[in-house]
């Protein structure tokens, strides 16, 4: 599933064991049957990325529901030391109780308020819940990583605490600042390296398929697929990426219960970065090495730019990102030189590079289609010797130069993403703003109500 609501349920699941002195690297007997009764109130605080990557969503396992309360209620029957993959195998029973919790409106998710100039991640999860009959507290603050535990609090008391993270920056993840260079790892990479990069390719295809024959989110991919078959749209290799990489978002985005190959920390990333390659690869009959290369070298484009351009923003990082891995990867595929893998990188953000994120959903399916496509296009364009001119917009002549620049603008799109959060926190307000009585007679919001029990 989509892996900011799931970090949301493990930072619930690390909390409620935290009661029981059950703490990272020492965990003992999962406590995997809480009282609905001794439950307070589950609430959730998180910067604006995660909240817009969580809020319409749905969760694996769950008939289809979505977003951020009931991730956060399942993490409380969930065992934290499977970490991100806290919802695999979750009991029926579980799910029951969970949406339990979510009807009763235990579970409060604050307003965002984070207006930084660089989003960084972070999930807070404050916990409210009685243990022989003694009302305890804990809290938990994952940052940086979906992951990565920054601290955790048992009655005000730290109890955990990570104060060595640092972002990773070893030799092995500086990326050279030349195509040639970056083809040079990727042909030297070694067969266990290679090997890792062709089974994310395969796995991503399994997905895709699975979308094409099951009804998930939108269905974009399925219904391109009808229209083919219609002779409404044309019969083409570009297509037939549009089709897979839809039917691929359609089945992570609709919560189907499967693996995903990621890139730079995002799946939807990984399916737009790894389906065109497979396509090209099955279309044109490569051979599992060159198609391994191909996938390493969309990897390690992708997550060059994002490293310019930040984890999450603004701007669409399976259109923005992944799509220029991928259109470097299918041109190298298809015996591109480093010159015309240059040019499509180049073609790629002269096309879609204002392509916005408004959060991860079903209708994501159709950002992948259209990035993986364009993707695929860009490099037959390079291929056939067209170039954007150096004079035009963003575009240097330099392909990763112009990579720095879509992380300029990236960065500078703190007041796009701001109103995007507040759109999505607001266009519904009148149906979603709840009103409970209060023992005063007093009509109260539901965020001063849950204060209120707070204290």
């Amino acid at each position: 599933g989509c892996t900011e609501p799931i970090a949301v349920g493990y930072a619930v699941s690390l909390a409620y064991h935290a009661l029981f002195n059950d703490l990272p690297k020492e965990f003992g007997k999962p406590y995997s049957n809480p009282d609905y009764e001794n439950l307070g109130l589950i609430s959730v605080r998180t910067d604006r990325d995660v909240y817009k990557n969580a809020l319409a969503i749905k969760i694996p396992n769950t008939n289809g529901q979505k977003g951020i309360a009931i991730a956060a209620a399942m993490g409380l029957y969930a065992d934290p030391r499977k970490e991100l993959n806290v919802f695999d195998n979750m009991p029926q029973n579980a799910i029951e109780s969970a949406n339990r919790i979510v009807n009763e409106k235990k579970v409060f998710i604050e307003d965002v308020e984070d207006d930084n100039a660089k989003s960084d991640l972070n999930i807070e999860v404050s916990l409210e819940y009685k243990i022989n009959s003694i009302p305890r507290h804990s809290y938990v603050r994952l940052q940086h990583e979906h992951n990565n535990i920054s601290e955790i609090r048992v009655d005000n008391k730290v109890v955990y605490r990570n104060g060595l993270y640092r972002k990773k920056e070893t030799s092995d993840e500086i990326i050279p600042d030349s195509i040639d260079d970056i083809i040079d790892i990727v042909k030297n990479a070694t067969p266990e390296e290679k090997k890792e990069a062709y089974k994310g390719v395969e796995m991503n295809r399994k997905i895709a398929e699975y979308g094409l024959a099951h009804d998930y989110g939108l269905g974009i991919g399925k219904k391109l697929n009808e229209l083919l078959k219609q002779h409404i749209i044309d019969n083409s290799i570009i297509t037939k990426v549009k089709i897979m990489a839809a039917a691929a978002g359609d089945a992570r985005m609709g919560g189907a219960n499967m693996p995903v190959m990621s890139t730079s920390g995002s799946g939807n990333q990984g399916i737009t970065a790894l389906i065109p390659v497979y396509v090209i690869g099955a279309e044109y009959n490569i051979d599992k090495e060159k198609i391994s290369e191909a996938a390493l070298l969309s990897h390690i484009i992708t997550k060059k730019i994002s490293n310019y351009s930040g984890y999450l923003s603004a701007i669409c990082g399976c259109a923005i990102k992944a799509g220029i891995g991928a259109t470097a990867a299918v041109s190298y595929l298809l015996g591109g030189n480093s010159k015309q893998i240059n040019n499509a990188i180049n073609m790629m953000a002269a096309n879609l590079t204002g392509m916005v994120c408004d959060g991860a959903k079903e209708g994501c399916s159709l950002k992948l289609s259209t990035a993986a496509a364009t993707a695929t296009e860009s490099a037959f364009l390079a291929l056939s010797n067209i170039e954007v001119p150096k004079d035009n917009g963003i575009i240097s002549q330099d392909s990763i130069q112009t990579m720095k620049n879509i992380g300029k603008i990236a960065k500078e799109m703190v007041k796009t993403d701001l109103r995007i959060v507040d759109i999505m926190q607001h266009k519904n307000s009148k149906k979603s703003q709840i009103h409970l009585e209060d023992p005063f007679g007093e009509r109260l919001m539901i965020k001063d109500y849950a204060l209120k029990m707070k204290k």
